[in-house]
């Protein structure tokens, strides 16, 4: 097995089709079907389906390509790192409720304070940063504790309230505190199965259960939050995305008598590869947390080093 195989199955599992691929990779179509094929021997398993009109992975495929956008992705991190017109960029991992806070504080005052670093940031959930850290494409990331990764070693930690949140022409004639059960009656925005969020709100609400009302799906915090805005229902949001709404009247705040709990992010990694230079942006990234958190401590609070 080698990269090339790998290489040439990645792009097939992207592009699903053999002319295609060769196109992407300047080859013939023989060539593609021949590093396809011998994948196939050096792993002694078959990797797709040849009975069906249409493209499809076998059980083993799939799990081949979890690995082969894993290659793709280490030969692109380890080619920028030799690529010395590349050296300036520096790659962060970051959760939507990071993006959308202090993350863009972060981003101006490395603009500033290291202008000789791009800083390319990948946001997602906690699994699709997961998957490229194990990947070697991030040089630094910041998740929530759900992650279930090691923090960075005296990590400044970020904590985040999170509460239920609705447009009010749906509560207005509910009486606060809600009961978990009065909030199952009502149409709820919920988030994907791999949010930190989800599997808390499942068990509360017990979504096993017969719904009650409309269940609707947002595929990111951005989203759930423009979904309230556009009365689609209730969601239970981290508050500070939602903290200028509030104090408009545009959202309301809810009362519950059962709260949730706060989600915590902190650096789960440094590429010690490029050690002096990440450290110095962690450096600025715990400044502008910081900074941010005090300049909005309603749904916000800091903490330095590891929480005791």
């Amino acid at each position: 097995m080698n990269f090339k195989q790998m290489e040439a199955f990645y792009w097939l599992c992207q592009l699903h089709s053999y002319r295609r691929v060769a196109e992407r990779l300047s080859l013939t179509q023989p060539a593609v079907s021949a590093r396809i094929n011998a994948l196939e021997e050096d792993l002694n398993v078959q990797l797709i389906e040849r009975d069906t009109q249409h493209f499809r992975l076998t059980e083993h495929g799939q799990q081949v390509a979890e690995y082969a956008e894993m290659f793709a992705n280490l030969h692109e991190a380890m080619t920028s790192r030799l690529d010395e017109r590349r050296q300036r960029h520096l790659a962060v991992g970051m959760v939507s409720m990071v993006t959308t806070s202090w993350g863009s504080l972060m981003r101006d005052m490395v603009a500033e304070m290291a202008p000789n670093v791009l800083l390319d940031i990948h946001s997602g959930s906690n699994r699709d940063l997961r998957r490229l850290l194990r990947a070697g494409v991030l040089d630094l990331a910041f998740l929530t504790d759900e992650a279930d990764l090691s923090r960075v070693p005296n990590s400044f930690t970020v904590q985040y309230e999170v509460g239920w949140v609705g447009p009010p022409d749906l509560l207005r004639d509910l009486e606060q505190p809600l009961s978990t059960k009065t909030l199952r009656q009502l149409p709820i925005i919920l988030y994907p199965p791999s949010s930190p969020i989800m599997q808390s709100l499942s068990k509360m609400l017990h979504e096993n259960r017969a719904r009650p009302n409309a269940r609707h799906v947002g595929n990111s915090l951005a989203t759930i939050c423009e979904m309230m805005r556009r009365g689609y229902g209730i969601s239970a949001v981290s508050l500070s995305q939602v903290e200028d709404e509030i104090a408009d009247g545009k959202l309301v705040l809810i009362e519950t008598t059962e709260p949730i709990a706060p989600l915590n992010i902190c650096c789960v990694h440094l590429n010690r590869a490029r050690k002096a230079q990440v450290q110095k942006i962690y450096e600025i990234a715990e400044r502008a947390a910081r900074e941010w958190c005090e300049a909005h401590p309603r749904f916000l609070t800091f903490m330095s080093g590891t929480p005791s």
